[in-house]
């Protein structure tokens, strides 16, 4: 069946069949945008063909927080709105998070807003969507307590290791290659949140595998503290989640 997603009041459709009962059942929707791609190359951007309204610029709002963005120039799923939440409430007091791949901030303006003693860094290598980080940190009020990075994660310095609580790196397909990096920025103790797919008759095995591979280079321990399926990511596959306790 084709589904469609609203990000503001914009409707990204997968089928142009739908304009009709989008616009008709979502009154608010001022444009809708038809998938003309998959998601590709190093900023996970789709193309798109505009089949109504102008402008593809739009705010969403979500569990309070507002989110300004261009849908066409940086990535953002409303499907996972509840996986986000779940990790902002797993934060606590006081604690320093380093999101890496943070697109235009969603976790870590969730995580700063639900816990105000908490300090969140949103590091992201597209400068579209570090530019739309910064304007929705602004409208939340959040400066100084979202910090966002423009840079490549495998650039950050030596000066990031062992700074953080808890580490998040919603990138499902490539951030396994930069696990070992997030591992390094843990202080002892700290979780990290390691998001991968993988085919769902064997979901976790590759990934806790790789987990302690690379605390094992490291010198560190990992203690698995829970497993989470997130959503279909394509026939068969699986995008998931292991929450890990790093030790030393």
């Amino acid at each position: 069946m084709p589904s469609f997603d609203i990000v503001g009041d914009i409707a990204i459709v997968e089928d142009k069949k739908l304009l009709k009962e989008v616009l008709e059942t979502h009154k608010h929707v001022k444009a809708v945008l038809l998938k003309d791609s998959s998601r590709e190359g190093e900023f996970r951007n789709r193309k798109f063909r505009l089949l109504y309204g102008k402008r593809t610029e739009t705010i969403h709002t979500e569990h309070g927080c507002r989110y300004f963005l261009d849908v066409t120039k940086a990535y953002f799923s409303t499907r996972e709105s509840t996986e986000r939440q779940r990790v902002a409430g797993l934060v606590k007091p006081g604690e320093r998070v380093c999101i890496l791949f943070g697109g235009i901030g969603p976790y870590a303006i969730q995580i700063a807003k639900r816990v105000p003693t908490a300090i969140a860094y949103t590091v992201e290598v597209n400068p579209d969507a570090s530019k739309y980080a910064e304007k929705s940190i602004g409208m939340n009020k959040l400066s100084g307590r979202v910090v966002p990075v423009c840079t490549d994660v495998a650039k950050l310095g030596p000066e990031w290791d062992g700074q953080f609580d808890r580490v998040a790196m919603p990138l499902p397909k490539e951030g396994h290659k930069f696990l070992g990096k997030a591992l390094g920025l843990l202080k002892k103790g700290g979780v990290v949140h390691f998001y991968f797919v993988a085919p769902r008759k064997d979901l976790f095995s590759a990934a806790e595998g790789l987990l302690e591979t690379e605390a094992k280079k490291l010198g560190r321990k990992v203690k698995v503290l829970g497993k989470k399926k997130v959503l279909a990511y394509a026939p068969g596959i699986w995008k998931a989640c292991i929450d890990a306790q790093v030790n030393s």
